[in-house]
């Protein structure tokens, strides 16, 4: 999935060699990694995430430096206060507890000219159990009430908001196998026997026709916000 959205990230994105990037919930650090090869960095990432699994991951990637914190944790912390030229967070402005904070401490963060790019799922089109697709409706809402509120909040800078969707493809054993690993926050809810019963409800019906080397034929609308400040 991640494969078809990178190079729509890339674009999004205008970094210098010498720019200082933090990733905010940077998970396993695969992305933070790919800006930093693709942009020959001078400098690593940062990759701000509270998880201690997903850090001990992304230690082991090439311009990675991990920050074992929450966002609210790491923003609140006033030596980091226009310490950065970009700052970025990819599918994971949900998990801030408290966004009004995070988002003044991300444009504490910025340097002059510096530039905040938010990435948020609109909807995914792939083969869901009914208790997932409840889960990701939430989610969704959440989506467009932040694009409301960044319309509304008083930035001094420049402000923009486009999307853009992707195709991806995948069978329908990798299908199962996202699911099993809990490829995004939404199904850290559901218990393994859960995700078992949901595997068998998709099996049973929306894929029950398909075999198991068929490529199912996905794709995802992503909501980019960008606000550069002057």
């Amino acid at each position: 999935m991640y494969e078809g959205f990178l190079p729509h990230l890339m674009k999004s994105l205008d970094l210098k060699p010498h720019h200082i990037v933090a990733d905010i919930g940077s998970g396993n650090g695969f992305i933070a990694e790919n800006i930093f090869e693709s942009f020959v960095l001078k400098n690593p990432v940062w990759c701000v995430d509270p998880s201690a699994e997903m850090q001990e991951v992304a230690r082991k990637r090439k311009g990675t430096y991990p920050v074992q914190k929450t966002a609210e944790e790491f923003f609140s912390d006033s030596k980091i206060s226009q310490c950065f030229d970009t700052i970025l967070a990819v599918f994971s402005t949900h998990h801030f507890v408290d966004p009004n904070s995070v988002y003044e401490g991300i444009f504490r963060s910025l340097r002059p000219s510096g530039s905040f790019v938010q990435f948020d799922s609109m909807s995914h089109s792939h083969p869901m159990f009914k208790m997932a697709a409840n889960g990701y409706s939430s989610y969704f809402q959440k989506v467009s009430e932040r694009k409301e509120f960044f319309r509304e909040i008083k930035f001094q800078g420049k402000f923009s908001q486009e999307e853009f969707s992707f195709a991806w493809s995948l069978t329908k054993s990798k299908l199962y196998e996202m699911f099993r690993r809990r490829y995004v926050s939404t199904f850290y809810q559901f218990t393994d026997e859960q995700i078992e019963e949901g595997i068998k409800e998709v099996e049973s019906e929306t894929l029950k026709d398909v075999k198991d080397e068929d490529l199912i034929n996905c794709n995802t609308v992503v909501l980019v916000t960008k606000l550069e400040r002057e």
